[in-house]
């Protein structure tokens, strides 16, 4: 993370670039939040950038729950038999990227299966949840001009907004399913030993006993803690990627363009996804 942290805040730095030229109203999503997470999963991973239309759309296929199981299935088929191309090539050829470094330093600790794993998360996970992260934060912030101001100025108010709003947003509706390992009991509720449980991550990230006014952001809280990235061997793999992200990119975009709006009263949020963001998010300034 420390090697990539200065290739971010370029790719940053030239979205925005990009942004300024081309003037206002801008799709926050399409020119920004979508395109600065796709970049850098593809330098970190080894993936040509000229691809990565072809996994955006596999991945919204895997994470569209509205579409048939099938549909979904042979979405992931398809990711995983072309991370196999990818770990393949990069055994035979270990380059500078995060795949090329767990082949020389662990190569005899990690299977191919497991890397095709690790690359198929970080590729789904590095894009689709962090450019879900940039649109909405962006929006949750324009609708509360004075944290906004703070995450602009104060460098150090950055860090813990940033874990406020991965607590108030909860972008991934759920953590994933587990099976009880032994008779237990939540709230009540027995819980035999076998059962399937699927956790919510956001009713958790929102309960009254974690915090005071649990449904207000506020990001002068400091990071109280959250399981938006999950929890225990469960923690998201991605989320020092992420928050490096989200850490070069709000102060930036709010520094560049400080007169930032919504440019439009419709707000086109997803439908039916394993992940909740924006189509769109038209922007002035």
């Amino acid at each position: 993370m420390r090697r990539l942290e200065p290739r971010v805040q370029a790719i940053v730095d030239e979205h925005l670039d990009a942004m300024e030229r081309k003037g206002p109203p801008a799709d926050l999503v399409a020119d920004f939040a979508l395109p600065v997470p796709s970049l850098v999963i593809c330098e970190l991973l080894g993936v040509p950038y000229e691809e990565r239309r072809e996994f955006q759309e596999r991945s919204s296929r895997l994470l569209d729950v509205s579409l048939p199981l099938p549909e979904r299935l042979a979405a992931s088929d398809e990711l995983r038999s072309y991370m196999a191309r990818l770990v393949a090539g990069q055994q035979a050829d270990p380059g500078e990227e995060l795949l090329g470094m767990l082949i020389r330093e662990h190569g005899t600790e990690v299977t191919t299966d497991e890397l095709i794993g690790i690359a198929n998360l970080l590729l789904i996970a590095g894009h689709e949840t962090t450019s879900n992260m940039l649109g909405l934060g962006t929006l949750a912030l324009l609708h509360h001009p004075d944290q906004l101001a703070l995450v602009r100025d104060d460098p150090e108010a950055v860090g813990p907004a940033i874990e406020e709003l991965l607590r108030w947003l909860s972008i991934v509706h759920s953590g994933t399913f587990k099976i009880v390992t032994e008779d237990t009991e939540i709230a009540g509720t027995p819980i035999p030993k076998g059962d399937t449980v699927m956790l919510s991550l956001p009713a958790a990230n929102r309960d009254p006993e974690l915090l005071d006014r649990p449904e207000e952001l506020d990001v002068r809280r400091g990071a109280l803690g959250h399981v938006a990235f999950g929890h225990g061997v469960h923690h998201c793999l991605g989320a020092p990627l992420a928050r490096m992200e989200m850490r070069t990119a709000f102060p930036a975009l709010f520094r560049r363009f400080p007169t930032l709006r919504v440019a439009s009263d419709e707000e086109h949020f997803r439908s039916f996804n394993a992940i909740f963001g924006m189509e769109s998010l038209p922007v002035a300034w």
